[in-house]
């Protein structure tokens, strides 16, 4: 699903206190978090549950947040 690859995309993942393992987030996704004891533990947890909070977020009528890829860029006459 490309919704899901594009949400990944702005995860961000975070270094838990001395040997807690990490927790992985997207901003935006409220409540959606996952923890692992790597980087790429947490962000395959995270995916799993991505697609979880997905179908939940559909079934509630509550929508899907938007994502942004692409950074605006501001033109400037020189």
């Amino acid at each position: 699903m490309g919704y899901s690859r594009d949400a990944m995309k702005l995860a961000k993942v975070t270094k838990l206190g001395d040997g807690e393992g990490y927790v992985a987030r997207i901003p935006g996704f409220r409540g959606l978090l996952a923890t692992g004891m790597t980087r790429k533990e947490s962000l395959a947890e995270l995916q799993d549950a991505l697609a979880d909070w997905i179908e939940l977020s559909l079934r509630r009528g509550t929508g899907l947040p938007a994502i942004n890829q692409r950074p605006t860029r501001t033109l400037t006459a020189a």
